[in-house]
């Protein structure tokens, strides 16, 4: 998934025009500066920053506002660097920014007045191998890179081919850095999280004043799904660079809807089979952007709210572009959601699609949704949703 400036969770390839509806916003930010009032954008598959690791160990860099470069041996890398863009601070509430929309990009920030270069830190777990015609879970912890409490104004990824998309999950109790390994839960490992993806080139920026807090203590455990469809072995590499906000920026903290559907079964030989649920929102919200996520046997997708309005519909069940909007879409408590997938299991196969972990052999159906605020006692797990306890 690859949103831009926001630059959330959306994916690179591919434009699709998706019929989305905007609402006003008082004040509000959207993601980025377009000032349209529904933006898709997309980008390439270039990144803005370069690295490479095998092992465990820290390694350092540079950034000077145009992009973090790591080199070294895994673990955790830190870049560290100025920019020469003057400060600015947001002015309380939602106010503080243009209302504009998300932008898609791949490059790092450049100049951006609201981060401060010196504190970006990049965690890159170390490299693992994807056998030919496998298919792979694996996770990594990092110790808290700061040792304090900050604000995210811009993820920037990079995966390796082969990937189908990786978690920032959230990891409590001043966690190690320690060892790559397949994850316990596998392809069901999940908890609360700060930033995800279904692409694997994604930079991400929030709009004006808005940012994804890391509590102090709290540290990542990175988790990776890949999936290996060539003759050879793939050597997977995942490493994500985390631009910090100056003091007294941000105001409010953005967050994921992530809603999941678990009881979703196409039987053998089942042709477009309509798996549907709704979720009610419990507070008001600005929506940034809307995406999906299903696996290979998904034909469609769409999600739409109470209020008559087309959050997200695609057709595309790998890498799903986005849809942005600007200036945020605002939705009241009570409003509700609801999504729809159509699926198709084949008379080739032998048992119903049930969900699961794997892309190929299982079913999913999810709605996910960036929004703010998030209410300041859940910073520590800024997910809202039904059946959160489950994946992608």
């Amino acid at each position: 998934m690859k949103i831009g400036h926001f630059v959330g969770m959306c994916a690179l390839v591919g434009a699709v025009g998706y019929g989305c509806s905007s609402a006003s916003n008082p004040g509000g930010g959207g993601l980025g500066s377009g000032n349209n009032q529904n933006e898709n954008t997309t980008g390439d598959d270039g990144g803005g920053q370069s690295g490479s690791s095998s092992g465990g160990s820290t390694s350092t860099g540079t950034a000077s506002g145009g992009g973090a470069t790591s080199s070294g041996s895994g673990g955790t890398a830190t870049s560290s660097g100025s920019s020469s863009g003057t400060a600015s601070s947001g002015s309380g509430g939602n106010g503080g920014n243009d209302g504009g929309g998300i932008i898609v990009t791949d490059g790092a920030p450049v100049d951006d007045p609201e981060i401060d270069y010196s504190m970006t830190q990049t965690v890159t777990m170390s490299s693992f191998e994807v056998p030919a015609g496998e298919e792979v879970y694996y996770c990594q912890t990092f110790a808290n890179p700061w040792g304090q409490q900050v604000d995210i104004k811009t993820y920037q990824l990079s995966m390796s081919p082969g990937s189908h998309h990786m978690f920032a999950f959230y990891q409590s109790g001043s966690p190690t850095t320690g060892s790559v390994a397949p994850c316990v839960g596998g392809g069901l490992t999940f908890g609360a999280f700060t930033f995800t993806s279904q692409t694997p080139h994604l930079t991400q920026t929030y709009p004006a004043t808005i940012g994804a807090t890391i509590p102090a203590g709290t540290g990542f455990q990175m988790m990776a799904h890949y999936l290996n469809t060539g003759t050879t072995t793939l050597t997977a590499a995942v490493s994500l660079t985390m631009y910090v906000a100056k003091p007294n920026v941000v105001t409010n903290h953005a967050g994921v809807i992530f809603l999941n559907n678990t009881s979703i079964y196409v039987p053998v030989g089942g042709t477009n089979v309509a798996t549907t649920e709704s979720y009610t929102l419990p507070q008001d919200v600005y929506i940034l952007s809307a995406s999906s996520h299903m696996h290979k046997y998904a034909t469609s997708f769409v999600a739409t709210t109470s209020t008559g309005t087309t959050l997200y519909q695609t057709t595309t069940w790998d890498n799903p572009t986005p849809t942005t909007f600007s200036p945020p879409l605002e939705l009241t408590s009570g409003t509700s959601i609801t999504w729809t997938c159509l699926d198709t299991n084949p008379s080739s196969n032998t048992s119903a699609l049930t969900f699961g972990e794997s892309a190929v052999s299982n079913v999913m159906c999810i709605d996910v949704n960036i929004f703010y605020p998030v209410a300041a006692a859940n910073v520590g797990n800024p997910v809202l949703g039904s059946a959160i306890s489950s994946p992608l």
